[in-house]
This record gives C-alpha cells, structure tokens and sequence, in this order.
C-alpha cells in the first residue's frame, strides 16, 4: 500500500513511522486508519525492524479526529459495519516495542493511539486528553480498557467521562507515561530508547515479553505461568540465549540472530 499521510523509515532496527499532516496538527482522516493498520502490518512481520516509534510531523501527535464534515462527522454511521478499534492491527497486536514519541498535542484518537503503543513519551508542554464524551460519542480504541490499567481506574474515568485534558506533566503524575520532555527533545528520546533495544535486547524475546505484559492481566494466574514456562523454555532453546550469555562474557553488543516472523510460537497467541 502506497502511503500518503503518513511515512515510514526503517534504519538499523528501528522504524520511525510519522503522520504527515502538520497544517491539519495530524488529524486523523479515514485514509490514515488504513495507513496506520498496514505500517504496524509490514513491521510486524519484517524482521528488518526490531522497535517502532510513533511521532507526528510539526506541532502536534494527533489532535484527534478530522472533524471537518462537521454534525455529519459522526451523524449517520451507526447503522454502518465497523469497529470502534478500526485499524487493521492494533498497536497491542505487534510482535515489537511501539513508542508513542508524542511531540506535542494527543486528543481522542490520538491519545488513543498512543496509549494503544507499549510506551509513551509526551511534551511537557502538548494537551492530552479523551473529549469524545464532549462531542457526544463513545470513545474508541478501547480506551475504556487499556487506560484503567495505566493510570487506574479514578484517573481514568475522569479522563474518559468527564473528557478533561491534561498537559504533558500533568499525564506523567498521573501514569499515563513513563517520560516528559520539551516537545523538541520528544522524538531523540523515543529513538534513544528504540536504538538501545534494537541492539541490546533480543528481537525474539522483546515479542514474547510483550505478549506475556499484555496477555497477563486477563489471565488466572496459574494459566500465565503455564504460559510463561512455555515462553521460557522456547527463548531457553534459541541461539539468542547462548550469544546473550556470550556477549556479556566477551564484554561486547550482541549480534541477535532470532527472527520474529520465523521464530514466533503459535501457542502464544491462542
């Protein structure tokens, strides 16, 4: 799929995905749903990418959803066939780190977005919040699921139902990211973190831990160790725990030869 409103750039393991609408502050159009849901698609499966960043070009992450058609932006489509998480992989879904490099403002979709991704880092000076409630429609990208678990429930049933927004510091007090910059320090930071995971941790392994974070929560606890024994003992027979070992020894970074694509079990995902 050729991409229009967004672009994709892939070096030494790490893929920078950008929206690319910066006079429009990135909203979100439907063309960029099915942009969005393909990139996450091809670095998933693309063993030549290790860690994802998520940023937005100018000023802003994503102001939310492009609301130029006005009272018809979200008038008459509810008898339509669709999925309040639309994108055709989520950021969940991925076999690799995503990170939210939000550089400035992230409304509605856009923070759902990014709090879709495993980490976030936000501007201290950029707006946060979920205001769908505000515009009279349920909010998406199953918010209502995933932002209880980073930020509790209390924090959360603010930030959804009485549709506040926030600033950059104030999202970090409240657990929503794990770091806060100046907008113009935002994206180096996110790469920073990419680029220290692409190289030093196995591509393999950084899959299975993902799953195993995302997965436990809905899991009875004896049912995740069955399932972490098993991620243990695969990871246990790849060559990527010898070289780790090996590495470490020889005081050197470590030359990862796992692939996701090949090496992924398909027992995790059942």
């Amino acid at each position: 799929m050729p991409y229009h409103d967004i672009s994709l750039h892939i070096e030494d393991g790490v893929a920078l995905l950008t929206f690319e609408r910066p006079e429009q502050l990135n909203v979100f159009t439907g063309s960029m749903i099915d942009e969005l849901g393909d990139a996450y698609q091809r670095c998933d499966a693309d063993d030549a990418v290790r860690v994802l960043v998520v940023t937005g070009s100018g000023k802003a992450f994503c102001a939310g959803m492009d609301m130029s058609g006005g009272g018809e932006t979200f008038g008459g489509h509810a008898e339509t066939d669709f999925s309040s998480c639309p994108l055709s992989m989520q950021a969940w879904e991925v076999r690799k780190p995503v990170i939210a490099a939000c550089n400035g403002h992230a409304i509605g979709v856009g923070l759902g977005i990014a709090a879709q991704c495993d980490m976030r880092v936000l501007a201290a000076e950029g707006k946060y919040g979920f205001v769908q409630n505000r515009r009279g429609v349920v909010a998406d990208f199953a918010i209502e699921q995933v932002l209880p678990r980073l930020i509790g429930f209390e924090r959360a049933f603010e930030m959804i139902v009485r549709g506040v927004r926030i600033s950059g510091l104030e999202a970090a007090e409240w657990g929503l990211a794990g770091r806060v910059e100046p907008g113009e320090k935002v994206l180096a930071t996110a790469l920073d973190i990419a680029r220290d995971m692409a190289v030093n941790c196995s591509p393999l392994v950084m899959g299975l831990h993902k799953r195993l974070l995302w997965r436990a929560p809905d899991m009875g606890l004896g049912e995740f160790v069955d399932l972490e024994t098993r991620a243990l003992k695969h990871s246990m027979g790849g060559a990527d725990a010898v070289e780790g070992g090996l590495a470490f020894f020889e005081k050197r970074s470590p030359q990862w030869s796992s692939s996701v694509a090949a090496d992924w079990p398909a027992w995790m995902d059942e």
